[in-house]
């Protein structure tokens, strides 16, 4: 099965200047260009109306008592919500989220990032680690010395830092990863505003403000006893979907996914292209041969070795055959100036390499319209053949990190109020990420493509 967003040439190559970028014919499923209804139903941000905190805490612990109750890096914590929230901003300077602490006991290990509109996305992203919120407030704080500061978040989970001051506005890549410092973005942000502001435009639904209701019922459910009790159970019962939670091997067994030693005694979560010390050329365009490796490597040493054990002979948690192997799916893969655009040619690529170390190893592919549902319905196909589902998002904002970018995902878990997460390895990390925002990413009207893939 394959799934890819079919590219809007005229529409999108005048904006972004990027012509070449494009997913062939053969790479095409059936993805519905959005229609002019669609684009003028937009909704803006400074218009929506914003819930009160008790109301985000019962967003927050919904996915608390659900997902991160589940999930490899927070199972058996006592997880509850800090006191006070960081407001996040759309680059306009519209309050539309929260950033929210989390705390097991007293002591921060990571966050959430919650929808501030009653009728916007519930939740955007997770991460787990220790020092993770503190290093924002450090970036904020240092931004805010003379000027006015914002935390900026593009959907999925892209933040930055704005800047206000002597009414000049300046965007600052927030970075989470140590060897990663931060980075003006301000002409990139600029360049591509257009594209910026038609995404938000987009959060605010119908759709969305039943989910929030039903979400925050099925929190209140159970909050209260007696008939008001019986009142939200029923609601939520009637919104009730069947529980999933596809997952690789490794996070089944709480292991950690290609856990490759890059300091003494410190593990990753798959590859990191920050790892290629040639000053720029691979760490921007080395996404998806770190992809193509962590798939190639994890089917050789977890999924079936004795079928697919060629495809990596070395250690898995050596940083310096890791790199090796990274290395090799670069000259494979041969990401051109913008890197590798193509699902189609990643997946030939991947295939090449198999079949010159004697594997047979195939993608798999089918001609499903790209909707929620049929990529959902294929990533948990992968996740149940253990093995490792790629995913290329083509949206086309600041050109940073996690928009533009090959990703690795690990687990799909969806809950019974129908709140779907995707647990991601990228830079070196693993990430959640709420599944509607990453595909509507993909699927948005100004996104050069994208898509998943598999192999068997």
């Amino acid at each position: 099965m394959k799934l890819v967003r079919k590219m809007l040439l005229s529409s999108i190559a005048v904006l972004v200047a990027l012509p070449l970028l494009y997913v062939g014919p053969q790479d095409i499923t059936a993805a519905a260009t959005p229609t002019v209804k669609e684009i003028s139903v937009a909704l803006p941000l400074r218009e929506g109306k914003l819930m009160e905190e008790d109301r985000i805490r019962q967003l927050a612990n919904v996915h608390i008592d659900h997902y991160l109750a589940q999930d490899m890096q927070t199972h058996g914590m006592q997880l509850r919500t800090a006191d006070t929230f960081l407001d996040v901003y759309d680059v306009s300077g519209n309050l539309f989220a929260y950033l929210v602490p989390l705390l097991d006991g007293a002591v921060e290990v990571g966050y959430i990032t919650i929808g501030a509109l009653e009728d916007g996305y519930d939740a955007y992203d997770i991460f787990i680690g220790d020092g993770v919120v503190d290093q924002l407030r450090a970036q904020l704080k240092e931004k805010s010395q003379g000027a006015e500061a914002q935390l900026v978040l593009i959907p999925p989970m892209q933040y930055l830092i704005k800047s206000l001051a002597a009414g000049s506005e300046t965007f600052t890549s927030v970075t989470l990863d140590e060897n990663r410092p931060p980075e003006d973005v301000t002409d990139r942000v600029q360049d591509n505003r257009a594209e910026i502001n038609h995404l938000y435009s987009l959060i605010r639904s119908e759709e969305n403000r039943l989910h929030i209701e039903q979400n925050s019922a099925m929190n209140a459910a159970g909050s209260f006893t007696g008939e008001r009790a019986s009142v939200e159970a029923s609601a939520v019962v009637m919104a009730a979907v069947t529980k999933e939670d596809y997952a690789l091997s490794t996070e089944r067994n709480f292991d950690n996914f290609v856990p490759v030693e890059y300091t003494t005694g410190r593990y990753s979560y798959g590859g990191n292209q920050m790892w290629w010390p040639d000053g720029g050329q691979k760490e921007n365009r080395g996404c998806g041969p770190v992809a193509a490796a962590n798939i190639t490597a994890y089917l050789a040493k977890v999924t079936n070795p004795s079928k697919y054990g060629k495809l990596y002979t070395k250690s898995i948690t050596n940083y310096t055959d890791f790199l090796g192997h990274m290395d090799t799916m670069y000259s494979y893969i041969s990401p051109g100036p913008f890197g590798e655009t193509s699902v189609s040619s990643f997946s030939s690529a991947v295939e090449k390499y198999a079949k010159d170390k004697n594997v047979t190893l195939n993608r798999v592919t089918s001609n499903a319209s790209f909707t929620l549902d049929n990529t959902a319905a294929y990533v948990k196909a992968g996740l149940a053949l253990n093995s490792p589902v790629a995913t290329l998002n083509l949206s086309k904002f600041s050109n940073y990190q996690y928009e533009w970018h090959w990703m690795t995902i690990t687990k799909y878990y969806r809950d019974t109020n129908d709140n779907r997460w995707i647990a991601v390895s990228t830079w070196g990390q693993r990430r959640s990420i709420n599944y509607r925002t990453h595909f509507n990413a993909i699927d948005s009207f100004f996104s050069l493509g994208g898509g998943f893939m598999y192999f068997k």
